[in-house]
């Protein structure tokens, strides 16, 4: 007989795991290493295949997940969207710790969740771009606030404080481009993204960071991930206008900018953008499919280990 497969869910947040099964009654355990080796403790009681489903949360839940890899136990990720979409299917009538770890549990178990791949070295580098998106967000939130007030110290305390996260911005994007640039595992993709028009250094460094699958999915998976694939909508006799929506925000916002600076570029993507506006598509329609043609490009790059004029020949 084969082993039967118990799915666990587990909701994070900063203090606290929030453990259950599929139709079990949840239970609590701290966020720190004494509950994560209660729970890995209980899983191994259980004497059955294990699998636990977490949601990305905002990386409060990264020592459990370690904890968990290092002990054996799979661990799978659960889109937080798509977990409460199968709450309002279902009729939950609130948003609590306890119903939403009995969603993440029968989410696994329908879906099967993504798996998670232990990857220090990527990891490290998504540490640091994070850190550099904030500090260039809080620089430009203090340079606007500094620029509303009149001359005096106060505007003068809120420009060194910018002036203070500048410096924290461009030593953390040094951090980052030196983190994959010495990379064995990832330095080889990240130079390689460069070849293409549009795709600078940082640009490049978070694809290699956000979108772990370049290379190993097809050009429409790749598509899906980063929310530029058309959904189509019909009905019958009705047929409404294809959308994209969904998929990973930051690889969508770099390959905006690499579209950007591609359409100024030297054989990059004007002659495209500028066939869809031949045929009469939007300006927005016309880049978003540009976007779309770049990640599916660079992703038949990654996989045939080539750059971007040998992929394009």
């Amino acid at each position: 007989m084969p082993q039967e497969t118990v799915f666990v869910g587990v909701d994070v947040s900063k203090g606290t795991l929030e453990i259950g099964e599929v139709g079990a009654r949840s239970w609590p355990a701290p966020n720190d290493p004494g509950g994560w080796k209660k729970l890995i403790g209980w899983l191994r009681k259980l004497g059955r295949l294990v699998v636990v489903g977490v949601e990305p949360s905002g990386g409060y839940e990264r020592g459990l997940v370690k904890a968990l890899q290092q002990a054996g136990v799979e661990v799978r990720w659960c889109d937080p969207a798509r977990v409460r979409a199968l709450a309002k299917a279902l009729g939950a009538p609130a948003k609590t710790d306890a119903i939403d770890v009995g969603m993440i549990a029968r989410f696994l178990a329908q879906t099967g969740g993504r798996p998670i791949q232990a990857d220090d070295e990527r990891d490290a580098l998504k540490a640091a771009l994070a850190a550099r998106r904030a500090a260039q967000d809080t620089a430009r939130r203090l340079e606007a606030q500094a620029q509303a007030l009149p001359e005096g110290s106060a505007r003068e305390a809120l420009e060194a404080l910018a002036t203070h996260a500048r410096e924290a911005e461009r030593e953390l994007t040094r951090q980052a481009l030196r983190l994959v640039r010495e990379s064995s595992a990832l330095g080889d993709r990240w130079r390689r993204l460069q070849t293409a028009p549009g795709i600078g250094p940082l640009v490049a460094a978070e694809l290699v960071a956000h979108m772990p699958e370049l290379g190993a999915v097809s050009g429409k998976a790749i598509a899906k991930l980063a929310g530029l694939a058309p959904f189509i909508r019909k009905s019958g006799a009705w047929a409404g206008k294809a959308v994209c929506s969904g998929g990973r925000p930051i690889p969508r916002q770099m390959l905006y900018l690499a579209t950007i600076a591609s359409l100024r570029a030297r054989n990059g993507a004007r002659p495209l953008y500028e066939h869809f506006i031949g045929h009469g598509k939007p300006p927005k329609l016309a880049l978003t499919a540009c976007m779309r043609r770049l990640l599916v490009t660079l992703n038949a790059m990654i996989r045939d280990a080539s750059d971007w004029k040998a992929a394009e020949a």
